[in-house]
């Protein structure tokens, strides 16, 4: 028997669905960080890793069942993760090297300092581009830290012309669709 869709009802509101029919492309992103201190950062970056949030359920325990989750009450982020192309001068790794190397030897810079020193912190902005390279949504990590900067590999047996990249990793409090 065939089914009358005209007539099924959800709870979906009209104006929650998008009308945006387009796909997300890959190659579609940019990346703003503080252009004054790490250059190198925005202009070389080939890819982003967005971490996922997970919130850990209180287990209840109950009689005779194993347990009963409940809603926690806070949020774990996982740390977002850049790929940067390497310039013949390496740059790009020396900025993201000398953040985290002066972070372990000079310690926390509080807010009143940012403005005299090198701050420990940053925000980063991904920009998500339409299919016409237009901005559409950005999210905005806050208060990134590096953790850490990734091995580079040097090999003289390739034979394709594929440039060398490197990867860094930032832990941050929150982000935040702007």
């Amino acid at each position: 028997m065939a089914i009358d869709t005209t007539t099924i009802k959800t709870q979906i509101l009209d104006e929650e669905l998008t009308s945006n029919l387009n796909y997300l492309q890959p190659t579609g992103f940019r990346v703003t960080i503080d252009r004054t201190r790490y250059p190198n950062l925005e202009y070389f970056v080939q890819s982003v890793n967005h971490p996922g949030a997970t919130m850990t359920p209180v287990e209840l325990p109950v009689r005779r069942i194993t347990s009963v989750p409940i809603a926690g009450d806070n949020v774990t982020f996982g740390e977002v993760s850049f790929s940067l192309i390497l310039d013949e001068n390496l740059t790009g790794y020396q900025e993201m090297f000398n953040w985290i190397v002066r972070i372990a030897n000079e310690g926390q810079v509080s807010p009143i300092q940012r403005d005299t020193r090198n701050p420990t912190y940053a925000d980063i902005t991904l920009s998500i581009l339409s299919s016409h390279n237009n901005g559409v949504k950005k999210i905005r990590y806050l208060n990134c830290i590096p953790t850490s900067v990734g091995a580079i590999t040097f090999q003289s047996t390739s034979g394709a012309t594929d440039y060398l990249t490197f990867d860094v990793s930032f832990r941050f409090s929150q982000f935040e669709f702007v």
